[in-house]
């Protein structure tokens, strides 16, 4: 208890100079939990189609690395999928891009989304929030996704106008929405859903409006009935479909291009982050024991030992620590309120946890060179007496 008493009486004599700690520990929270929240964010606008698919497995070329806009598959390589003992249901994913250019007719400004072939009920067609799901494959409808109908304003019955470009030229397609769906980000863009009949007539291509060749998509989700072990089905479509592989989602889109990258860049900030903590910790309270070896002298020659003044520090440290985090945690909870949702941040309790201990537990390590330093203070020689 001497020892708190210590550390409390130091920091309301030495408001200030405390505030100015509590505020840095505040912006480096800030910082620290922004930084995992947009790593979340940024992996989430990347994989969450995929890791929400209601699928086992899925399907791609081979010899693609599991990229998707490289990977081409038939109907015939999924009707043989199909076959396979432990195989439920298989549906055809196909991927690419477009621009929504008009809502009803009215010109808006360019949005960028992803544009999604699938067959209405197989697995990898999306679940609706509002509105139906698709149930025609050549009806020119579409799902959207809810950022998407939250920024245009789109409701059910609503047409939106698509640009593409097939061969030379650009084409707009109209479609109507009928219903809208969360969770479907892919490559960064939120996501339209339409039949896939219609994707094929619709997305980019060399030939305007389709071709009557055989249709060809990108993917596969291949759904399981839970009779055969998934590494056993797996083994046994590569070994009767010819240049195909089969990975769970969780592999697809950690493969997907730049994602690895953009994480470890982002766990490296992090990192760097917690390494000045201890740097700007360790520096301010060694300035300060310093600057105090006299007082310390003259606690230690009271009577006080050694480990009452570094028990001192070390309370002084972890109630900066505290109050900083405290700080710093209510202005990021308003700054994510106030922030537009566009913005791909996601804050995990998990990251958010492991931010916090990180950050506490770089305290002691920040103290350890005060520490020696307090050790080492002989009580007469701080105070000038000793011969």
């Amino acid at each position: 208890m001497r020892s708190l008493y210590l550390a409390v009486t130091e920091i309301v004599r030495n408001k200030l100079r405390f505030l100015v700690v509590f505020l840095i520990v505040a912006l480096i929270t800030i910082l620290v939990l922004f930084t995992a929240a947009l790593g979340d964010g940024l992996a989430q606008s990347t994989s969450e189609y995929l890791d929400g698919l209601d699928a086992s497995l899925i399907a791609f070329q081979s010899d693609v690395n599991y990229q998707i806009p490289a990977s081409r598959l038939g109907r015939a390589r999924l009707n043989t999928i199909r076959r396979v003992p432990g195989v439920l249901a298989v549906g055809p994913i196909g991927v690419s891009s477009a621009t929504i250019i008009a809502v009803d007719g009215v010109a808006r400004t360019g949005l960028d989304i992803a544009l999604i072939g699938v067959e209405p009920g197989a697995p990898g067609a999306p679940s609706t929030l509002s509105g139906t799901p698709l149930t025609n494959s050549r009806a020119a409808e579409a799902v959207v996704d809810q950022h998407i109908a939250e920024r245009l304003g789109l409701s059910r019955d609503t047409t939106i106008t698509l640009k593409v470009v097939q061969g030379m030229e650009e084409q707009h397609y109209n479609l109507r929405v009928v219903g809208a769906t969360s969770g479907s980000k892919i490559n960064f863009s939120p996501a339209i859903f339409v039949p896939l009949q219609r994707w094929d007539k619709i997305r980019p291509q060399e030939q305007v409006g389709g071709s009557d060749n055989e249709i060809t998509f990108n993917i596969a989700a291949v759904q399981l009935d839970g009779t055969v072990p998934l590494a056993t089905v797996s083994s046994e479509v590569m070994r009767h479909v010819a240049h195909v592989e089969l990975i769970d989602p969780v592999t697809a889109y950690e493969s997907t291009q730049g994602y690895q990258d953009m994480q470890a860049t982002l766990s490296l900030q992090q990192g760097f982050v917690l390494v000045i903590v201890v740097l700007i910790i360790g520096s301010f309270f060694q300035i300060q024991t310093l600057q105090k070896v006299a007082q310390i002298g003259m606690l230690k020659a009271i009577g006080a030992s050694s480990w009452t003044v570094v028990g001192a520090l070390l309370f002084q440290i972890m109630l900066t620590l505290l109050v900083g985090l405290s700080v710093g945690l209510v202005a990021v909870w308003l700054l994510a309120q106030a922030l537009p949702t566009g913005i791909p941040l996601v804050f995990s309790g998990a990251k958010i946890g492991v931010a916090i201990g990180s950050i506490l537990a770089a305290g002691p390590i920040a103290a350890l060179m005060a520490v020696r330093t307090i050790l080492k203070i002989e009580p007469l020689r701080a105070l000038g007496l000793s011969a």
